[in-house]
């Protein structure tokens, strides 16, 4: 009786120590990776969340760790605010962050915190190269004002005048785009950047200093959205600006290819596209952070994520890619043969 009791014992001894066992080797295959836009309020990171949970759901499909994404961010764009939600994650011990910058000096020391408590940090669209981060994942932006330019230039000539709106000034990926922008445009003597506007990454703001700069300068030839945010508004939110791209007085080449600006494309209010990889934004982030951890992947400091340039010659072949989602198939040239 007594080898009995000693036995269910043993038994009980050896179960409890293998739920014990296995409660470990369960939270040691679970990994965290906060994934944080610039902010909130702006679509074009949707697309990037998306790309981040696919990329979670599927790793945790097919290996042995159960990937989550804390998607979290500021509501608007603030540096400040950005701060604060990376000091959030870090006390929360993620295991992994992906943040697309509002400021390149602003985040450094953050990032270095997190970097020194043990957590990788990697930057994408928008970098701090000062930063420990381990890469930065995006286009070239200063390549990409430079085809901004040059699609100016081809459509609206090499005289006249230019405005620029950009979003949070100081933004490094945002910097990069005027500075390629600026130093294609110098070599055109005949054109002269009047202004450059900020709307801080908000759609209303944007339209609003849009529309001011229309009135500012009434023989505007040339704009640079070096990104979309007032395309997102309702149609006739701009009158001037409209009145102007449709009579091909003005001629408008923006950043971004997402579907509302194929649109204005296909209608003629816009002439050029300079587009960015924004699904992978967050599924390659993820990837490259799970392989950083799990696989001890080494990566270069900057990741080209790669670069689409549209005009009306292949706009079709990037509305079909949106249609069906499959972004795999490379674009016809923006120009055809001479």
């Amino acid at each position: 009786m007594r080898r009995g009791k000693w036995f269910v014992f043993g038994v009980v001894v050896v179960l409890v120590w293998g739920l014990l066992i296995s409660g470990l080797f369960a939270e040691e295959k679970k990994l965290t990776f906060a994934w944080i836009p610039k902010a909130l309020n702006n679509p074009v990171f949707e697309l990037g969340r998306d790309g981040a949970f696919a990329k979670a759901k599927e790793l945790t499909e097919t290996t042995d760790y159960t990937v989550e994404v804390l998607y979290v961010g500021s509501v608007a764009s603030d540096a400040a605010e950005q701060v604060r939600v990376i000091e959030d994650v870090i006390a929360k011990g993620v295991d992994g962050i992906g943040v697309s910058c509002n400021d390149p000096d602003a985040l450094v020391d953050v990032i270095n915190k997190a970097v020194d408590a043990g957590i990788p940090v990697m930057t994408w669209d928008s970098d701090a190269p000062n930063s420990k981060r381990f890469t930065y994942l995006g286009v070239s932006n200063y390549d990409g004002g430079k085809a901004a330019a040059e699609l100016l230039v081809r459509y609206m000539g090499e005289k006249g005048k230019v405005a620029l709106l950009t979003g949070v000034p100081g933004a490094f990926n945002l910097e990069e785009r005027i500075r390629g922008f600026k130093d294609v445009i110098k070599n055109y003597p005949g054109i002269e950047i009047v202004t450059t506007v900020a709307c801080y990454d908000d759609i209303n703001q944007g339209v609003q200093v849009v529309e001011e700069t229309m009135q500012a300068y009434p023989d505007l030839t040339g704009w640079f959205f070096v990104g979309l945010w007032p395309l997102f508004a309702e149609r006739g939110s701009m009158p001037l600006w409209e009145e102007a791209a449709k009579s091909g007085r003005v001629k408008t080449v923006a950043f971004d290819t997402l579907p509302v600006e194929l649109q204005y494309l296909k209608e003629g209010l816009l002439v050029g596209l300079v587009g960015q990889k924004y699904w992978g934004w967050g599924y390659d982030t993820i990837q490259m952070l799970f392989d950083y951890i799990v696989n001890k992947k080494e990566f270069p400091s900057w990741t080209d994520s790669g670069m689409d340039i549209v005009t009306i010659h292949n706009v079709d072949a990037m509305i079909k890619a949106w249609e069906t989602s499959d972004f795999t198939k490379p674009l016809p040239p923006p120009f055809p043969k001479e």
